[in-house]
Formats: structure tokens, sequence, C-alpha cells
């Protein structure tokens, strides 16, 4: 562990490729509660593979254009005379490292979050953002004293865990059907807020399935008109 000031940022440095990786892999996926080890391991690994990988790449580029690039071989020699002699050039280059490490570790997170395991996600995840990420979606909650509520999707909680304790919310156009009644009327509110422990079963439309579902029916439309004219 470092024990002074130098030593700590030093450190910080080297682990921001994985914190990148898992601050921006949480944000594009369900909310996870790993442990801390877990976490720990994650930001160790995801650094020294990044960090790997840079070096890798700055050694090619060191034998491709040895005029453009520091002079590993007098810095680890000379050590802080070769530093304060060019340490502008060692600044950009230590920048520019770190920032291709950690775009790297941003590449690795959108394939970690398009591709996470469905272990790691809640069923309300898989329908509201699995299947087809980015759509809003409708949603048409059954309550449990009978009642229907439907609206499209605004929110909801991106918990990897079913619990009852979570809300989504909905927004216009908003559907209500009392118990005892068939009829669903609307509602003149903009938006409204549902518990996860009064639902007891969800159902969900994609525009992209109802599109596809109007596409085939315009086809047989026009295939019957067809076969009307002839």
């Amino acid at each position: 562990m470092p024990t002074d000031g130098r030593g700590l940022l030093l450190l910080i440095v080297l682990l921001l490729p994985g914190l990148t990786y898992v601050a921006l892999r949480d944000r594009r996926s369900s909310e996870r509660r790993p442990t801390a080890f877990r976490e720990s391991g994650a930001v160790v690994f995801c650094s020294l593979v990044t960090e790997f990988v840079t070096l890798v790449l700055f050694a090619v580029l060191r034998w491709l254009l040895p005029g453009l690039t520091p002079d590993v071989g007098r810095l680890v020699r000379e050590g802080g005379e070769y530093a304060r002699q060019h340490y502008v050039s060692l600044g950009w280059w230590g920048a520019g490292l770190l920032a291709f490490a950690c775009g790297l570790a941003a590449a690795a997170s959108v394939r970690a979050a398009a591709h996470a395991h469905p272990s790691q996600m809640s069923a309300w995840w898989v329908l509201f953002d699995g299947w087809y990420p980015g759509e809003t979606v409708t949603v048409g909650c059954l309550l449990e004293d009978g009642a229907y509520l439907e609206g499209r999707l605004a929110s909801f909680n991106v918990s990897a865990e079913d619990a009852p304790d979570r809300d989504l919310v909905l927004m216009q156009p908003l559907k209500y059907r009392a118990p005892g009644e068939t009829e669903a009327h609307p509602l003149p509110w903009s938006a409204g807020c549902v518990s996860a422990s009064r639902i007891v079963t969800l159902f969900v439309s994609y525009p992209i399935a109802g599109a596809e579902g109007a596409e085939g029916a315009e086809g047989e439309e026009g295939e019957a008109s067809g076969q009307a004219g002839r």
C-alpha cells in the first residue's frame, strides 16, 4: 500500500482504466451488488489487461518510429536526468497512453454490458431493456386487487434483485381499469408510479413487434385486395 501522497496518486492513475470499466459497465447494465473483493478484482484485472495491451502497442510503435517516441532505455538508465530533460514529451505520452488504456476499458464495458449473463439481470431488466434496448415499451400492470394500469414506461428500478420494494414509472397515455370492470378508461394524468409489491403480472408491448405486425397486416390486406381484383 502507498505510504505517501505520491504513491497514492500513482496507484489511482494505474487503476483508472479499471475504475472506468466498472463505472461505465454499471451505467449500461442492471445494478449489481458484488462483494468488495470481486469488485476490487475486476478493477485490478481490467487495469492490468488494458495497460499491458497499451504497453505492447507502444513497444511496437517504438520499434517502428523510434524518433517520435520516448527513449525508454535512456529513461531506465538515466532516470531523473532524462525525465527532467524531456518532461514535456514524457507527460504528453504518459497522458496519451493512459487515455488509450481508459478507452480500451470503456470499449470493454460496452461489450460486457451488451453480453451480460442472464443471472446478472432482473426479470424487469430482461422485459424492459434486455430484448429491445433503447425502445420505449408499453407496460400493462395487473394489480393484486384486480385493477389494471397501462402506460408507456418512463423509468424503472434497475436493481438485479427481484425485490418487492421497487417501483416503475409509467407516463401518458395512461389507461386504468377498476376492479370488476371490463373496460379500461384513459386517465388525465401525465405519469404515475406503481409499486412492485402491488403488481401480480406484467405485460409488455414492443414498438418493433408492433411495427412488424402492422407491416404483415398491410401485406395480407394487399394480397387479399389483389385476389379480390382477380
